[in-house]
């Protein structure tokens, strides 16, 4: 079909990946060590085709697109997994108040002289044998807690990750004239 108004040179990213399973193949034998789970990949995919799937990529080169995309992944990836892993973590802790108003506890040894010997259980590292110990337990009020919380979910970790794909598409969204060729003709 011909545009009056001009082509884009180059195909989109869902000309190249119509589907999961197309993506997932390349993610498994391109040959880029793979550093994510296959699941993760699956939901990379989809978070990729919901952002940047209308995107036209920016390389005229399809196999330096794909190099670069899973180059991204193996770089980026891995901290991503992470970090959902670890929002997963902060989560659960949000259903136990108790941990959220839980705060650091310090404990304090010294010793003089021989002193008594410390249960191997506390022991954890520093001296084995105390003459005097000081505890200092923090605790959280709500407000402080909830308010720490807040800030620990607040990074957008999904969408900070698919911003390193930015670079693999066209920024600007107009369609190109057409290149034409013309050769001199003997006959």
């Amino acid at each position: 079909m011909i545009s009056l108004y001009g082509n884009f040179r180059n195909r989109k990213f869902t000309d190249i990946y119509e589907d999961v399973n197309a993506f997932l193949y390349d993610f498994n034998n391109i040959g880029i060590p793979k550093k994510i789970t296959d699941d993760n990949a699956t939901t990379l995919f989809y978070l990729l085709y919901a952002n940047y799937g209308n995107s036209v990529i920016a390389t005229s080169d399809e196999n330096r697109f794909k190099y670069k995309l899973f180059s991204i992944i193996y770089e980026y990836g891995p901290t991503w997994e992470y970090r959902l892993k670890l929002q997963d973590k902060f989560r659960e802790l949000i259903d136990d108040e108790n941990q959220l108003l839980a705060g650091a506890e310090q404990i304090y040894n010294s010793s003089a002289n021989p002193g008594q010997v410390i249960d191997e259980k506390l022991f954890k590292g520093g001296i084995r044998t105390v003459n005097q110990q000081n505890v200092s337990i923090h605790k959280r009020n709500k407000l402080d807690a909830y308010g720490y919380v807040q800030d620990l979910l607040k990074t957008n970790v999904t969408g900070n990750f698919l911003k390193k794909f930015k670079e693999l598409f066209l920024k600007f969204v107009e369609p190109e004239e057409p290149l034409w060729y013309v050769t001199e003709d003997e006959e």
